[in-house]
């Protein structure tokens, strides 16, 4: 499970818990758009925000659970054509944020590329927390160091954001290897630096993704699969100060048309 499967998951499970939520996709790639409706493909969305191309009300895509809406990648290829300035992506980020709030947005997340370098360090920088997640495997591993690193150079150049934790994800149950990864970890980062939930290989990630839904909303009866990020959401309350009592929502309909 990588970062575009854990960030559309969590957000439909935080949605369903009542937060009001705008998942962000700042991946060129634009995986989360991709995942969940192959028409994003054409629409604008926050590169064009980010060039000041487009307004955040004309990017923004309303799924069907009222809680959840999505900002997809948008058109990157043309922004790179126009010169795209990193050095102005901090103001308009801080942009970003302010008028997601005067929406009504809750909870902003943001998928971001992989590496913290370019435009994934500014949206870094400019966030409150950061989730790490994990994979249990001896090479990924050997990167959380210089992970964490990094994160503390940010603070100390004076970025406010802080980790909300690491989620270990991809455990093999019944390989030796990856849940030994699992448990060196667990007794080599003190407890707080870790959501207690992990997340397994399943196939079920894929076939959701597939069909271009959250897991939750794969089947009728959604998989055991589903649970799992209703206990991250939970963690992730108590993690980031996110007190609110909410009757959760259950909704069984694809997200996006």
């Amino acid at each position: 499970m990588g970062k575009t499967t854990l960030c559309i998951n969590l957000a439909y499970s935080l949605a369903r818990r009542g937060w009001n939520t705008l998942l962000v996709d700042t991946d060129p790639q634009g995986a989360v758009g991709l995942s969940l409706a192959k028409s994003s493909r054409t629409k604008v969305g926050f590169y064009d925000f980010l060039t000041g191309t487009a307004s955040l009300e004309k990017g923004v895509i309303q799924s069907r659970l009222p809680e959840l809406s999505i900002l997809p990648a948008g058109q990157y290829d043309e922004c790179a054509r126009r010169g795209m300035a990193l050095h102005d992506a901090p103001r308009r980020l801080g942009d970003l944020m302010r008028e997601a709030e005067l929406r009504g947005v809750e909870v902003l997340l943001i998928d971001t590329a992989a590496g913290l370098t370019g435009l994934s360090e500014a949206v870094v920088k400019a966030s409150d927390f950061v989730i790490v997640p994990q994979q249990a495997e001896p090479l990924a591993v050997r990167s959380l160091p210089h992970l964490l690193e990094t994160l503390a150079r940010f603070r100390a150049e004076g970025a406010g954001v802080k980790l909300a934790g690491i989620l270990l994800s991809m455990v093999m149950e019944g390989q030796e290897m990856s849940l030994q990864v699992a448990r060196e970890l667990r007794q080599m980062l003190p407890p707080e630096l870790l959501f207690k939930q992990s997340i397994p290989r399943s196939a079920s990630f894929l076939e959701a993704s597939a069909h271009g839904v959250p897991v939750a909303l794969l089947r009728r009866n959604p998989p055991p699969e589903a649970l799992l990020f209703d206990q991250v959401a939970a963690e992730l309350e108590e993690h980031t100060g996110l007190k609110k009592e909410r009757e959760p929502l259950h909704r069984h309909a694809s997200l996006l048309d």
